[in-house]
């Protein structure tokens, strides 16, 4: 499975697909010609990236201000893109470093930490608890940059702990909630077709795929405190679109007219924030849905 591309109340077999009701606004950076949105805290905050000129940067988005992240750092210098905050304003995601490598941070009250798993040549931090709990995946490269293995991790006060999907080659961990659980993919390896969801919870994994025919990834991408997930699965034809789980349901997410969604966070109130393309591989905008379907998108 390509990098990047529960089950706690209900089984997989359980789900009822249908397609979410949401109603949707797009969202671009004023100038700009590039917008990712990864994560929406319980206050509303969006994070993501924007780029005007390459590269593009971190990017916070609070009462409808666009704030780009640290500036006169290493963000805001090179390639930088934030994927979560927590309620306390703490921010995650990644930038690649002068030596060409990717790296995670942690941007915070008292500056920018950098986060390397040990022996990694990459490391992405994708999701951040209200404890500060980190999760994330790092990887292994050749000596030609071709991807060899990758695994999922999580990070607390400068430490750091392994997760693999128990039989998994590779594992990625791309989301957390304030109860620690964690969501993620797992594969039979780097060339592998195939990629599958798992939830982790009250120390069990739960592999799922979404039930949707001829779908070859599923890659979860946050879950919130009530165990709803949000992520992104392809599709027979190699498209991308949403999902949304939780509550005895299963619903694609496809913002209106576009030509493939990605959902990357949702918050408490099932607020979700993804990235939509008018064409398969075009330029991303991002998107907030709201629950309910209240009105056009804007």
């Amino acid at each position: 499975m390509k990098r990047l591309f529960w089950l706690g109340l209900f089984l997989m077999g359980a789900c009822i697909p249908s397609r979410a009701q949401l109603t949707f606004t797009s969202i671009d950076f004023p100038g700009g010609t590039l917008t990712t949105t990864r994560g929406i805290n319980n206050n509303g905050d969006i994070v993501g990236s924007y780029r005007i000129t390459p590269p593009r940067h971190a990017l916070l988005i609070r009462a409808a201000s666009y704030v780009p992240l640290a500036p006169t750092s290493v963000l805001g210098t090179n390639f930088s893109e934030a994927f979560k905050s927590n309620d306390s304003g703490d921010v995650v995601g990644d930038f690649i470093g002068d030596d060409g490598f990717t790296h995670g941070f942690l941007l915070n009250e008292t500056g920018i930490t950098t986060l390397d798993f040990p022996g990694a040549s990459d490391t992405i931090a994708f999701g951040i608890n209200e404890s500060g709990t980190v999760a994330g995946y790092w990887d292994l490269l050749d000596a030609f940059g071709n991807l060899i293995a990758y695994h999922g991790f999580t990070w607390r006060s400068g430490i750091f702990s392994e997760v693999d999907f128990p039989g998994a080659i590779d594992t990625g961990v791309t989301g957390i909630n304030a109860a620690g659980d964690l969501v993620g993919f797992w594969d039979t390896g780097v060339a592998s077709p195939i990629g599958h969801g798992f939830v982790f919870s009250h120390g069990t994994f739960t592999s799922f795929d979404v039930p949707v025919t001829g779908a070859t990834v599923t890659q979860p991408n946050d879950i919130n405190a009530s165990g709803q997930i949000v992520g992104t699965y392809i599709d027979a034809n190699g498209l991308l679109h949403g999902f949304l789980m939780g509550r005895g349901a299963f619903s694609t997410i496809d913002f209106p007219g576009a030509g493939q969604t990605s959902a990357w966070g949702i918050n408490s109130a099932g607020q979700i924030v993804g990235n939509y393309s008018i064409v398969p591989g075009g330029v991303p905008h991002g998107f907030l849905a709201q629950p309910g379907n209240k009105g056009k998108p804007a």
